[in-house]
């Protein structure tokens, strides 16, 4: 059985430690070669990706369920896959507008590891639930365990955890049938194959974990009414180029290309993208929107359709 197999044979049968035959010969190859070889291999992970959608939906709607709870989504992971976490999550506030907290990360050895390798910090599956609950951790989150092997011991740790105080729990592995899985209420499970370097999982299994996470995070602010249409209507004017795609944004959303009026609607609402689109398109005072969108949890279109239906005959 495989779970009696001493450590060095069950890494063995992962297939992110496999050799890859397609890239036996790297070391030959003239530059050009080289680029075409890899691009090649890193071609077939969006279809590998893709045979996830089912198991990655059910993830979007269960993140979706916990941020109605006032929950969070926290990631957890080592190495590659804890600093993937760290960077869907820091993306989140300025393209969504969301609270800082709203998507983070818990990574073995701390902050420091996103700039540092700390790789013995994975096989700690202890710190991972004092690292949750020194974080606070609360029953209304959810916790995502990315590991590309499956197996790393932090991550289990933190599924555990996570389950001990009632907070949901998935995780993502790059590896049929992996231990993580066993651990988390959702588990997807992305077979990215053999790497272009024999078991350097920063290669394809990190785009695949990057494809997935931003899914993940992208459509459960858009379920969240984050997205009009698929403009950011929630971004905030934090620097000059914000501020611009802001002014772009309400051309595309309102078919005004009058920056002065964005600008004026955008001084009117204290920056609110919602708001502004809302005003143009409804034709309704700044009070009138904001209750609209109140009452429709920020959803643009069912403000807009509640605002316009009120004005048909």
């Amino acid at each position: 059985m495989e779970a009696n197999r001493p450590l060095p044979e069950k890494l063995a049968l992962l297939h992110t430690e496999q050799v890859n035959p397609l890239t036996a010969d790297l070391d030959r190859l003239d530059t050009l070669s080289m680029v075409r070889r890899m691009n090649s291999l890193d071609r077939e992970v969006p279809l590998r990706v893709g045979d996830e959608a089912e198991t990655i939906a059910r993830a979007i709607d269960l993140v979706v369920s916990r941020f109605r709870l006032g929950g969070r989504l926290v990631y957890t992971g080592a190495g590659t896959s804890g600093r993937l976490g760290f960077m869907d999550a820091a993306e989140c506030p300025p393209t969504f507008g969301v609270p800082a907290d709203r998507v983070t990360c818990v990574m073995a050895g701390g902050r420091d590891a996103v700039f540092k390798a700390r790789e013995l910090t994975e096989d700690d599956a202890s710190q991972a639930g004092k690292d949750l609950e020194a974080f606070g951790l609360r029953p209304e989150d959810v916790v995502m365990a990315i590991a590309s092997s499956g197996r790393t011991p932090y991550c289990v740790g933190a599924l555990q955890y996570a389950a001990s105080i009632g907070a949901a729990t998935l995780s993502l592995s790059c590896n049929k049938n992996a231990r993580l899985s066993r651990y988390a209420e959702i588990a997807i499970e992305v077979d990215s194959g053999a790497e272009a370097v024999m078991g350097s999982t920063r290669l394809k299994a990190g785009t695949a974990q990057k494809l997935v996470l931003n899914m993940i995070s992208t459509l459960s602010m858009v379920q969240m009414g984050h997205v009009y249409k698929n403009l950011m209507v929630n971004v905030r004017g934090f620097n000059s180029k914000l501020q611009d795609r802001m002014r772009r944004i309400f051309a595309e959303a309102t078919g005004n290309p009058d920056r002065e009026r964005a600008s004026e609607l955008l001084e009117q609402t204290d920056g609110s993208l919602k708001l502004a689109i809302t005003m143009e398109l409804s034709g309704a005072t700044l009070d009138e929107a904001r209750q609209a969108l109140d009452a429709h949890q920020g959803f643009v279109r069912q403000a807009l359709d509640d605002l316009i239906g009120r004005q048909s005959p």
